[in-house]
């Protein structure tokens, strides 16, 4: 008797498919324990993993500017809008 080879099932992580994980991983720029990580949050949808790290990539993490930066350019809108009211009084 001959069996049939299987096939893997094309729209889903095969978490025990080291081949898979390392393309998988590189394709979307995250690291394997990454992966692992989104596979257990979201299921081994190949869909709904993309769209979980699509999603995390593009909200932002840090803040648009540095804290130091920040109370630098306050500091210095605070001064400018002294100066205003200075020159507005004379």
């Amino acid at each position: 008797m001959r069996r049939a080879p299987l096939h893997p099932v094309r729209n889903k992580i095969d978490l025990t498919d080291p081949v898979q994980i390392r393309v998988l991983a590189r394709r979307w720029g995250i690291s394997a324990d990454d992966l692992t990580r989104t596979v257990g949050k979201v299921g081994n949808s190949i869909a709904a993993v993309g769209k979980e790290i699509n999603l995390r990539k593009a909200l932002p993490t840090k803040p648009v500017l540095p804290l130091p930066i920040a109370a630098a350019s306050l500091a210095t809108l605070q001064a400018t809008a002294d100066a205003a009211a200075q020159a507005g009084d004379n």
